[in-house]
């Protein structure tokens, strides 16, 4: 049997093309007797629209492009959870990729998504003023920023209020009993100079020595920098309390600690930011900043199905996300 095309189905339906393909992709727009003998027509043959030749005709593809800097973090799969709960309800589809925060990797993800027709974009990028989000504006293309606040009054993005995640953070330090406070931050970020700044700028504490280690961003560099810490800081006997910016590398920091035999909480107090899935699940449970990741990522999917569907009415979108201490036993 030949593969059925949407001329063959008009055909049979007795409409135009155009009806068809409205049927499909905005079936609001057809009257129910219509739509029913069209939707009819496609069970019958299996028919699945071809979403490149309806790109290129103008017309939904019903895929968006989703753009993260790196998978193994649970930051991210929480995030798509979020995006995925919104887009599914509402009969789309996404393809999605990694920068690994390298950011002509980003452009070239981006300028894949866009040549493929995608009806929107939602990123978290390298940075607020990549050269993909710069690409992005160019291109006409709707598209929202995750885990970052634009300064460009026309992009729309939703981002956790970092900064003062940073201060109810240092407000928690300033309770605690301690010796020395180390950092241990990830990459250069916007989100985590922001946290950092909040947590600084906030901190009453006596304590005299702030030690700070960077460029941690996998739960392998925080496993890996452990010792490093031990040996260089005297944890074992000074009272300690460790905040890393990441969830995701203080769970690395944690684990380690704990095969080093040295007593969390009681010695070193560790803390993390994000409140992934699985930070209440760590043998020791972890403290951390909740930035509501779920929420995330559908709020940012809802926005950009608004940008998609009112596209020449729809204003940019700007969400803060307020953020939450969350206590447990790892501090």
């Amino acid at each position: 049997m030949k593969n059925i095309t949407i001329a063959d189905i008009a055909k049979e339906a007795k409409v135009s093309k155009a009806t068809v393909s409205r049927a499909l992709s905005k079936p609001y727009m057809v009257n129910e007797k219509t739509r029913k003998r069209i939707n009819t027509l496609v069970q019958k043959y299996s028919y699945t629209p071809n979403s490149l030749a309806q790109g290129l005709a103008g017309m939904p593809t019903r895929n968006i492009g989703v753009v993260v800097d790196e998978f193994p973090n649970n930051f991210y799969i929480d995030m798509v959870d979020g995006i995925d709960r919104v887009v599914s309800a509402n009969n789309y589809f996404f393809q999605i990729m990694s920068s690994g925060w390298i950011v002509d990797r980003e452009l070239q993800g981006v300028r894949s998504m866009v040549k493929n027709k995608v009806d929107g974009i939602l990123i978290a990028p390298c940075a607020p003023d990549s050269d993909a989000i710069i690409y992005l504006k160019k291109s006409g293309v709707p598209f929202v920023v995750m885990n970052c606040q634009a300064d460009d009054p026309e992009i729309s993005y939703v981002y956790c209020d970092n900064y003062r995640g940073g201060v109810l953070m240092a407000e928690y330090f300033n309770s605690l009993k301690q010796d020395q406070i180390i950092i241990v931050s990830v990459a250069d970020h916007q989100s985590v100079r922001d946290r950092i700044k909040g947590f600084t700028d906030h901190l009453n504490t006596t304590v005299k020595s702030i030690v700070r280690y960077t460029n941690a961003k996998t739960y392998n560099d925080g496993y890996m920098l452990a010792p490093l810490i031990e040996e260089q800081n005297s944890i074992r006997t000074k009272k300690t309390s460790l905040f890393v910016t990441n969830d995701y590398v203080a769970i690395g920091v944690l684990t380690r600690l704990l095969e080093m035999e040295i007593s969390v909480p009681d010695q070193v107090a560790v803390v993390g930011f994000d409140n992934i899935r699985i930070s209440s699940f760590c043998r020791i449970p972890l403290t951390t900043v909740s930035q509501s990741i779920i929420e995330m990522g559908s709020t940012a999917a809802m926005a950009l199905l608004n940008l998609i569907n009112n596209k020449n009415e729809a204003q940019p979108f700007k969400h803060i996300i307020e953020p939450r201490l969350v206590v447990r036993e790892s501090a």
